[in-house]
């Protein structure tokens, strides 16, 4: 038996309790102002692209204001593969690129009273007379001369043989096959963030990942060469130092000679090789990022019930039921766990041919939702339908106007639409306040950059929705030790519209949250970013210029263009951040440190990696 006194005490705190869950519910639900987009600004308070690092003004002259130097890449088409790379490369580390389509040409404009020496030469082996000396002679003089060397691609292995010059300059004592075909690929940890990767597939499940090339010409390196990548051979008795060489640099005493056996430096791989390769010119290297990183969910939520008939027989429930029961408490539990940061494209309908209607009570409850997550809801241009983009956007106007018409949107995914898509759909009144273009990977076009004079756009680095490849893993290497930057993409549309068996959401979830934890964790030093958030340090990125010099053990590093903090990556050989005045410091990795530049001016104090670390206001080391 409770006595009187017990059962009083007993309700008096359940009473308590009971209040103190309504009360904080109560402050939670008052204090979450869902119906307002925070991330919305005026136009005026943003950076446009008038004084963007790399853009071109009205008569195409391109900004190269407060440039650290000159890059040259001879390539007989400034616009190929490698070209794209090697300019678009150039815009992020604030360089003035210039391209020759022949050694010759390079060589009769240095010729010129007021030609700049470049401090780094990348090659094109297909724009190079290999039947003639003169041009190896010149290669060998510019390196003799302090100018770095990049052969961004290598001959035939006939041409090699041959050139006794050749296999000099790039420190190739012995060709030891025309070809071998290895097991796997070994990245070494120097070149990149990140660490060593290993790309061989040791399992059954892993070979649908191989997609690198395994066969190549097997090259043995001489004397003053360091290798960055090799080739994992079939015949495991064979020391480390003959396995076949894929990267790799020589060195000329003053310079040094990069070459790449492959094809790496043709897309977003080669931007983090060429961050490397500068930075193993060098005794230190700082270089501006964006910090960002980015979950982009495309066509989440979805607010009609579509596709019922699919829906009930796989799961046995509503596209409404599934995106809210399903979908949003997995995605949610991944994203908890990770350093990424989260933008919801809502997609009020997929397919607009379908007679079914928008729910705008789940339209306030998935806002309210998005928004407790510290999340943005964004919208989606694209579904299952052909309707005219306009149309389209016309048609989710409407229906925001009538069950949210206090709300806007401030970026905006527009996948794979056209460039004169994207033009349309930014002149309707329901995107006046879009700051920022979501697009997918396959997309042309910078990887961030402007839009036009006052929206930037931001390309997705992988797709859930495609085969995760070694070179996807190459590629999120590459663009994290570049420019701090990924974005994420699960589009629900293949959810709710299953084509194939893999677009069952338990399959895609479960792929997607081993890969969340495995291939962008070496990246968690980075900030998680909403789509917005994104774009304020995409405009930053862009438009500051820098300067840094080093006085002893001290750099001082100067940022202009800007009056919002800059981000920077500085790596060092062996040495490690002791104490920053103007800004914070985050390890990242061993010799690499995240540097917030919260002044114009900060310096950064170094000392050796064996000394033992300290903490001082200003900067925090681990």
């Amino acid at each position: 038996m409770v006595s009187r006194r017990n059962f009083v005490a007993i309700t008096m705190i359940m009473a308590i309790v009971l209040f103190l869950f309504q009360g904080l519910n109560m402050a939670k639900e008052k204090l979450n102002h869902y119906e307002t987009n925070t991330y919305v600004k005026n136009e005026e308070e943003l950076p446009d692209s008038s004084e963007a690092f790399g853009t071109k003004d009205d008569s195409g002259k391109v900004n190269v204001e407060g440039s650290r130097g000159t890059i040259v890449y001879i390539g007989k088409n400034a616009d190929d593969s490698i070209g794209a790379v090697v300019s678009e490369w150039c815009k992020y580390v604030k360089y003035e690129s210039t391209v020759y389509s022949s050694v010759a040409k390079y060589e009769k404009a240095m010729e010129k009273k007021d030609a700049k020496k470049p401090e780094m030469l990348i090659i094109n082996s297909e724009s190079i007379d290999w039947m003639t000396l003169k041009d190896i002679i010149e290669l060998q003089k510019c390196a003799e001369e302090g100018i770095n060397l990049v052969f961004a691609n290598l001959p035939d292995v006939s041409v090699i043989k041959k050139n006794q010059n050749l296999r000099e300059l790039l420190g190739i004592q012995k060709i030891t096959a025309d070809e071998v075909t290895v097991k796997g690929l070994d990245l070494y940890a120097d070149l990149m963030l990140g660490g060593e990767n290993i790309y061989e597939a040791k399992k059954k499940e892993e070979k649908k990942m191989e997609d690198l090339a395994l066969t190549f010409p097997w090259f043995k390196l001489g004397d003053g060469t360091k290798a960055y990548m090799k080739g994992i051979p079939e015949d495991s008795t064979l020391k480390v130092q003959e396995h076949p060489v894929l990267i790799w640099r020589k060195s000329m005493g003053n310079s040094y000679v990069f070459a790449v056996n492959g094809d790496y430096m043709e897309d977003e791989a080669g931007l983090g090789i060429l961050t490397g390769m500068l930075y193993e010119t060098r005794d230190y290297l700082i270089y501006p990022v964006v910090n960002a990183q980015n979950l982009i969910m495309a066509n989440f939520p979805g607010l009609a019930e579509e596709n019922t008939v699919q829906m009930q027989d796989i799961y046995g429930n509503t596209a409404s039921a599934v995106n809210r029961d399903i979908v949003w408490t997995s995605i949610i539990s991944s994203y908890e766990k990770s350093h990424i940061g989260l933008t919801c494209m809502l997609a009020p309908k997929l397919d607009y041919d379908n007679a079914a209607k928008p729910d705008g009570t789940m339209l306030n409850y998935y806002v309210k939702m998005i928004n407790e997550e510290k999340g943005e809801t964004g919208l989606s241009g694209i579904g299952e339908s052909d309707t005219e983009i306009a149309q389209k956007l016309q048609e989710d106007q409407r229906f925001m106007e009538k069950n949210l018409g206090t709300f806007s949107f401030s970026s905006f995914y527009s996948g794979e639409r056209a460039e004169e898509e994207i033009k349309e759909a930014l002149q309707q009144p329901i995107l006046e306040q879009v700051r920022t273009v979501v697009k997918d990977q396959d997309m042309e076009g910078d990887i961030v950059g402007y839009q036009n004079k006052n929206i930037t756009n931001q390309k997705v680095i992988t797709e859930e929705s495609d085969q995760f490849t070694y070179r996807s893993w190459l590629k999120v290497k590459s663009v994290e030790s570049a420019l701090g930057y990924t974005s994420v993409l699960l589009d629900l549309d293949n959810v709710i519209y299953p084509k194939t068996e893999e677009d069952r959401w338990e399959k895609i979830v479960k792929d997607f949250s081993a890969k969340l934890a495995t291939y962008w964790q070496p990246f968690s030093g980075f900030d998680g970013t909403t789509a917005s958030e994104c774009d304020s340090r995409i405009r930053t990125f862009l438009n500051s210029r820098y300067e840094d010099e080093r006085e002893d053990n001290t750099i001082t590093l100067k940022t202009t263009g800007t009056d919002a903090a800059a981000y920077y990556v500085l790596r060092t050989h062996n040495e490690t951040v002791r104490k920053v005045t103007g800004g914070t410091a985050e390890k990242l990795e061993d010799s690499a440190w995240l540097i917030r530049a919260e002044q114009s001016e900060v310096t950064i104090t170094l000392g050796s990696a064996d000394q033992r670390y300290y903490y001082e206001k200003g900067a925090k080391n681990k």
